[in-house]
């Protein structure tokens, strides 16, 4: 993948990293080679090691697309929700199971849904009888629906085989057209499927929303939701700073005394002129960037008395003190030691 594309999907909105790693771990079942996927996409296995991670959105429908290329008369979505575990779904999966009942589950879920995908948009709208949870997602257009069908379809057995709520799913709709025979597709949901339909949406009993969920714990519910709060402030506070992989990549690479610009340019598999453009664009430099984080480091490592400026020096990728004592100098105003003697 080049250098402009691999921008464009470093600057695109995210989902979460264990969606991206499910779709690529069913290609890859399916005899598509990973070789191949990294030739479509960019994506390479190590940027799937970590299920918490960010990835771009746009790495799905492709993966979908060269499916459905390869095999275009089979129902690959209902074949990969049969066995995708649940941990797909990441914290949001986990928590629900502990909610009091299907509507505080579907509020949850509906409150975070930014931690799934950014721009995935969910409304659970209410009648006398019914509750439609409608879903929808921009990237259903690029591959056809594909994607959003198989989150329909782990979705129905999640809420059976975790929530145990078997009698509250009355219908499954979808906004696109079949890929197979109709009764494919109620042998696997048990229920009626509709298609063309305006929205994808689970139907569900109305009275069945306020029906305890037998795992109910109010306490451990309240603990996942405290984390998906701190996710979902994460997540804006990366909206708003358009330059916050590039941060994040550079504090990852500080960890292991690692500041220099190509090594960055290499984690984030871009060349140094596309980095340098985008921080210029941002009235910024990418050595500031890195500047600021090793001046950041230096004092909150200062703190620590057990270290010694020499230590700290080559903490913070200085392979002599002195250029680091003059850097600090030139950052603070005053020298390391100096600095340490004035905090409390």
């Amino acid at each position: 993948m080049d250098d402009q594309n691999r921008t464009f999907h470093d600057n695109a909105p995210t989902m979460l990293g264990s969606v991206v790693g499910s779709t690529v771990n069913y290609a890859i079942a399916r005899s598509i080679s990973m070789e191949k996927i990294t030739a479509m996409t960019g994506l390479r296995l190590e940027d799937l090691i970590d299920p918490e991670a960010r990835l771009s959105q746009y790495f799905v429908p492709k993966i979908w697309q060269l499916l459905s290329k390869v095999y275009p008369d089979e129902i690959l979505s209902l074949h990969m929700a049969s066995a995708t575990p649940f941990s797909c779904f990441g914290t949001l999966a986990y928590g629900a199971q502990y909610a009091q009942n299907l509507r505080e589950a579907l509020q949850c879920l509906i409150q975070y849904r930014f931690v799934l995908s950014e721009r995935v948009q969910l409304e659970l709208v209410e009648t006398a009888e019914t509750a439609r949870l409608q879903i929808y997602h921009p990237m259903d257009e690029l591959d056809g629906g594909r994607a959003g069908e198989f989150a329909l379809a782990l979705g129905t057995r999640f809420l059976r085989e975790v929530l145990s709520v078997n009698e509250a799913l009355l219908q499954i709709e979808y906004s696109h057209s079949p890929f197979g025979a109709q009764q494919e597709y109620e042998k696997f949901f048990g229920i009626p499927v509709l298609f063309q339909q305006p929205k994808n949406a689970f139907v569900f009993a109305m009275a069945a929303l306020d029906k305890p969920i037998p795992k109910c714990d109010p306490q451990l519910f309240q603990f996942i939701q405290n984390h998906l709060k701190l996710a979902s402030d994460r997540l804006q506070t990366q909206r708003d700073d358009p330059l916050a992989d590039i941060r994040r990549v550079i504090c990852e690479n500080a960890e292991r005394g690692e500041y220099s610009a190509d090594g960055l340019a290499k984690k984030m598999n871009v060349s140094l002129r596309v980095l340098q453009r985008r921080a210029q664009e941002h009235g910024t430099t990418i050595q500031r960037l890195l500047e600021t984080t090793r001046e950041e480091n230096a004092k909150e490592l200062l703190g620590d008395r057990q270290l010694s400026v020499e230590e700290i020096a080559y903490l913070v990728g200085y392979s002599e003190n002195r250029s680091f004592r003059r850097a600090f100098k030139r950052w603070t105003g005053k020298s390391p030691s100096q600095y340490r003697k004035a905090l409390v």
